[in-house]
């Protein structure tokens, strides 16, 4: 199995990951998210895309070459790769099948993702790297077009929110946010869109998302890159020549009035200013921690009772609980959650680790938005998207080829 078919299974997941969408799977007819429904429609089919090439990878190639091209990264993966299939086992033990297709699809891809991107030549990797960072942008156009429309592409089946989100490809507002705002600063120079509209197009898209939490830490994760360059910029100083230097202030201040019409004009402007403060959404974060005060010291370490699982809107006024991480302790336990949280971040944190600020960040940024929402203890590829562009950005910066 060489390179370009492993690239072209790759090419599919990247795609049918943004494009086959929860809604969009529903409306024609998949029962993906809704009840009922083969067992199997569960998944999606990146998964199965992945699960597939990574058995005839293994059948061809055997296990130790494979793991070889993953470098230093191997031992992180095989401890994500054992946790993450226990808690699938336990899960399976509590509940059967039921709500357990999301680990496959959240963690399990993210983890077979990687396995595949290994094997392929760093020719491979870069197209695969600008399609990820073009897939992203498109979205959140999509999103703001929406917005501005007051309609959203696929019909959606929510009518939680007080105010209109948008869901451009990637379903749910808030997941989308969640993948946007951890994507942008890894994928900012990974097109030739111009870095200061690639910035303003997903800082924009945020907050047609509704992610308020995501926004911020977007914008707090883009000052944080950008620091270093500034303070050089400000006291060395940065050689240009005269003529890119005022075509780069021209396109800025075109930039510039471009935003502000598009605030003033639009709708996207009133959302920003509405969603500065903390409403009943918001509230809805805090108080998910009540439902810890509920669980004795079993259900502490081995998951919750059914009793206290099924009421859940009774403890805190709604029937989502808005913390993956609260998530995973009420479903498997504190032991099931060290796993998965070893499953979802060490390896991500072993590629970040004495790294650039960029990739570092860019995991701040992931994990302090994922906890403000109940992304990943839901269907989505965010885990599956980040783990892959990180890696691809890791392997690319150190020139890591296929042997």
């Amino acid at each position: 199995m060489n390179s370009q078919t492993m690239y072209r299974a790759m090419l599919f997941v990247f795609i049918s990951s943004f494009i086959l969408g929860g809604y969009l799977l529903e409306d024609l007819g998949v029962k993906y998210v809704s009840d009922g429904g083969s067992p199997l429609v569960k998944i999606h089919i990146y998964s199965y895309v992945l699960l597939f090439f990574t058995v005839l990878l293994t059948l061809k190639k055997g296990i130790s070459k494979p793991l070889g091209n993953l470098k230093e990264l191997k031992s992180a993966w095989l401890i994500s790769s054992l946790s993450v299939s226990i808690v699938v086992l336990y899960g399976l033990y509590r509940f059967g099948t039921s709500g357990m297709a999301y680990l496959i699809d959240t963690i399990v891809s993210a983890l077979l993702a990687i396995y595949i991107l290994s094997q392929l030549t760093n020719e491979h990797k870069d197209k695969l790297l600008k399609l990820v960072a073009y897939l992203l942008f498109i979205n959140a156009v999509i999103a703001i077009l929406e917005f501005i429309l007051g309609k959203t592409l696929v019909d959606v089946s929510f009518s939680s929110f007080s105010h209109f989100r948008s869901t451009a490809l990637l379903t749910h507002p808030l997941n989308n946010a969640l993948i946007t705002a951890s994507l942008a600063l890894l994928l900012l120079n990974k097109t030739k869109i111009p870095v200061f509209i690639y910035f303003t197009v997903m800082l924009i898209a945020l907050f047609a998302f509704g992610g308020r939490g995501a926004a911020g830490m977007f914008l707090a994760g883009f000052v944080i890159m950008t620091l270093p360059n500034s303070m050089r910029f400000f006291t060395a100083g940065i050689k240009m020549s005269k003529l890119k230097f005022a075509l780069a202030q021209a396109f800025f201040l075109l930039t510039l009035i471009v935003i502000i019409l598009i605030l003033t004009l639009t709708p996207v402007g009133e959302r920003i200013i509405s969603k500065l403060y903390i409403d009943g959404s918001a509230q809805a974060r805090f108080d998910v921690f009540i439902i810890l005060e509920q669980l004795s010291i079993s259900e502490w370490l081995l998951g919750a009772s059914a009793s206290i699982m099924n009421n859940i809107e009774f403890y805190i006024g709604i029937n989502v609980i808005e913390n993956y991480v609260i998530g995973w302790v009420v479903s498997f336990g504190l032991f099931g959650t060290i796993l998965l949280l070893l499953s979802s971040f060490l390896i991500s944190i072993k590629m970040v680790w004495k790294n650039d600020i960029y990739m570092q960040v860019s995991l701040l940024v992931l994990f302090a938005v994922s906890l403000t929402n109940n992304a990943l203890t839901t269907k989505t590829p965010v885990i599956m998207l980040f783990f892959s562009c990180l890696y691809l950005v890791y392997s690319r910066k150190y020139k890591n080829d296929v042997i």
